[in-house]
């Protein structure tokens, strides 16, 4: 489970900084659509703009993969640390909110509120995959949660 977590962090970090670099190309809007880029799955990347918006959807599609996992992980198998679930769930919460207000930045067109709202959700998505982590990965002195089998 701590890899998955830590790969949930990393790859929000990345979405972040991808973020950044589509909104300084002024690509936001080189997939005009969503969830399909120009109408396709896979797009010409041949477009820098296409490619990294594009990229910048993959790496939001493995932090969600990521940080869903971390939440099943934490639900099934670490369910007496009842702190690592709620905060696993709260994370995917919040991602699933980024998400929706990602896929309505696209449909209103870039509105300046609305990107600054998915902005404000990407770095409290990346802070809340921060703190599953290194809760995820207490030594077990301090109580950190162990496998167990559901019973």
């Amino acid at each position: 489970m701590q890899v998955v977590a830590i790969l949930g962090t990393l790859s929000a970090y990345a979405t972040i900084v991808l973020g950044g670099t589509v909104r300084g190309m002024g690509a936001g809007l080189a997939c005009p659509d969503w969830p399909l880029c120009n109408g396709s799955a896979i797009p010409d990347l041949r477009d820098p703009t296409v490619a990294v918006e594009y990229a910048h959807r993959l790496a939001a599609a493995l932090t969600s993969l990521s940080i869903l996992l971390t939440m099943v992980f934490a639900i099934l198998w670490f369910r007496p640390e009842r702190r690592l679930g709620t905060l696993s769930f709260m994370s995917f919460a919040l991602l699933v909110t980024q998400v929706a207000v990602g896929a309505v930045t696209i449909t209103s067109e870039n509105d300046p509120v609305v990107v600054t709202i998915h902005l404000a959700l990407g770095t409290a998505t990346f802070a809340s995959a921060l703190i599953v982590s290194l809760f995820a990965l207490r030594p077990s002195s301090l109580g950190a949660a162990s496998p167990r089998p559901i019973e």
